[in-house]
């Protein structure tokens, strides 16, 4: 009995080797026949096409706008060198429309990047952009300045800072003139005199 036994044992198990080895031998051939399957290059589907042979397409779906997405005018001005970021939603004619569309209507502008979340558009411009600013003191107050590209100040904004309260270092300065560049900088030399 126990021979019968360890026969049958032997038997199933020279079943489990002849199938473990079956399923290994025949994978095997599949993943030699992948890689014996000739791979095209571009020069050969060029030539191919010059035979007559008609190459096949892929499909390929146009992106589009959408009322989600966000415009970004980026202009970058060459004598000051300051880079100036604009955001916009979309314009509501502007939907669905391709990149070639865009670029048709937006002439002066160069499109750098085009997805149905974000369209980024760059140009360069002569002269200084305008967020050169000249903080003064007038009668009294803090008053804010543009600086045009000619170097003239032009009235922006009386704040409503009373100058007469600051130390005596920050009244000099303002009599002097204090020249700041960028909006975000702007913002945070006003904070530090209310």
């Amino acid at each position: 009995m126990r021979k019968s036994y360890i026969i049958l044992l032997l038997a199933v198990l020279a079943m489990t080797v002849g199938i473990i080895i079956g399923v290994v031998m025949s994978h095997q051939d599949k993943t030699s026949n992948l890689q014996q399957e000739p791979k095209t290059t571009l020069a050969e589907e060029v030539n191919n096409q010059q035979n007559g042979m008609e190459a096949v397409t892929t499909s390929h779906i146009e992106v589009k706008t959408t009322p989600n997405t966000l415009y970004v005018f980026q202009t970058y001005y060459k004598e000051c060198g300051h880079t100036i970021w604009q955001r916009e939603k979309i314009p509501e004619e502007e939907i669905n429309k391709t990149e070639e569309d865009l670029q048709e209507k937006y002439r002066d502008w160069g499109i750098k990047e085009f997805t149905a979340e974000q369209i980024l558009f760059y140009q360069e411009q002569e002269g200084i952009c305008n967020e050169h600013y000249m903080l003064r003191d007038t009668n009294g107050y803090l008053t804010i300045y543009t600086i045009n590209a000619s170097g003239q100040e032009i009235l922006k904004e009386i704040t409503d800072i009373i100058t007469n309260y600051l130390p005596e270092t920050d009244k000099q300065q303002l009599q002097e003139g204090i020249q700041v560049n960028g909006q975000e900088n702007l913002n945070a030399a006003i904070e530090d005199y209310e």
